[in-house]
């Protein structure tokens, strides 16, 4: 393989720099909505998955999802017209279609459960924050589960403890 950035757009490029301005192990947080380049087809990985994952071989990766909940749902104020920023084409659609809203919001958690899992192959902590939610408060929980974890025995009964980076799933 080639050395040097990926092709792939920026998010990848960012985080194959990363392990080069640190030169020791440490806490790498990557914020970010992780929808640069997310595929239509989930079994398909994100041109950013394979440089989290050799960033989270050297370094305890936390991953944190930054979601506008007005991203999540269309709402109904009739017809508008969407431009796609980096082709330019434009497309009326009218969001009075009930089964057009359905459709977007499902949509919208297929690629948030896209990224859970994209995340826990990567071997990434995973912390969900939200515009409209207090994400001081949503930080403090994560640390706090997050030490609970680090603190109970591992399941396999050794008595050893988990190590915190290594693992995922976020705070509610």
């Amino acid at each position: 393989p080639a050395a040097g950035p990926p092709a792939g757009p920026g998010r990848a490029a960012e985080l194959v720099a990363v392990p080069r301005a640190a030169a020791r192990r440490g806490l790498a947080v990557v914020v970010s909505d992780l929808l640069d380049g997310l595929p239509d087809d989930p079994a398909d990985p994100p041109p950013w998955e394979a440089a989290l994952r050799r960033l989270a071989v050297r370094h305890q990766v936390l991953a944190v999802e930054v979601t506008d909940p007005r991203e999540l749902e269309l709402p109904d104020v009739g017809l508008i017209t969407l431009v796609d920023p980096e082709t330019g084409r434009r497309r009326e659609v009218f969001t009075g279609d009930r089964r057009l809203r359905e459709r977007y919001a499902e949509a919208a958690l297929a690629q948030r459960d896209q990224i859970r899992q994209v995340l826990r192959r990567c071997g990434a902590a995973h912390l969900p924050l939200r515009t409209d939610r207090d994400w001081c408060a949503d930080i403090v929980r994560h640390v706090h589960a997050q030490r609970r974890l680090a603190l109970a025995p591992a399941a396999s009964g050794t008595g050893r403890t988990a190590r915190p980076g290594a693992l995922s799933g976020g705070a509610a």
